[in-house]
């Protein structure tokens, strides 16, 4: 007999899986020398970062910080030459012990100053502005006191010529006085650029 039934079909499988990626060996753990190693890396690179900035700016220091169009060293700007002591007694034809004032009284000491002539140069790109300390020196070299000469608003390739003086008012060392200056010299000298 035949059967009309439908022979039975054996149920569909499920395909299996792809396989999965190779299993991985789980990280290593870190270590406390690997932690330290990154660390000292990270302070290496900060150090070599920190050193290039200082060596940056001292070449910037050193090369002039305000060379831009400063024309160099502000004391190649300056020379001093000269330098006498003279004894002024002009005061006396002027002066008047009668009256009830004190400045215009009678010094029975002539007043000396002495003085020296300076030129200041700009030799910079703009006007500028000058500050320079001039010292002065007794016959063995040693130091006896200064004074202050300047220029304002000097202008580019401008020289600027005029006297100094140490006077009596002048600041001397060890109660020095002006008859024990033999020289002087420039000891500092500042240019400050102008805007205009």
């Amino acid at each position: 007999m035949t059967d009309n039934s439908t022979p039975d079909r054996p149920e569909p499988v499920p395909a299996p899986p792809y396989p999965a990626a190779p299993p991985t060996a789980p990280p290593a753990p870190v270590t406390t020398a690997d932690r330290r190693d990154r660390a000292g890396r990270r302070a290496l690179v900060v150090l070599a970062v920190l050193a290039l900035l200082l060596a940056g700016a001292t070449a910037w220091w050193a090369l002039g910080k305000d060379d831009e169009g400063g024309g160099g060293d502000p004391l190649e700007h300056v020379e001093v030459s000269g330098g006498r002591l003279t004894v002024d007694e002009s005061d006396s034809e002027y002066c008047d012990d009668t009256d009830i004032y004190s400045y215009n009284d009678c010094d029975t000491d002539s007043d000396e100053i002495y003085t020296f002539t300076y030129e200041i140069t700009n030799k910079g790109d703009g006007p500028a502005n000058y500050s320079v300390i001039v010292n002065a020196f007794d016959d063995d070299g040693d130091f006896v006191g200064q004074t202050y000469v300047g220029a304002t608003h000097l202008k580019s390739g401008r020289t600027e010529s005029d006297k100094g003086e140490f006077s009596e008012y002048s600041t001397l060392e060890d109660d020095r006085e002006l008859s024990d200056i033999a020289s002087v010299k420039v000891a500092h000298a500042e240019r400050t650029p102008l805007a205009n």
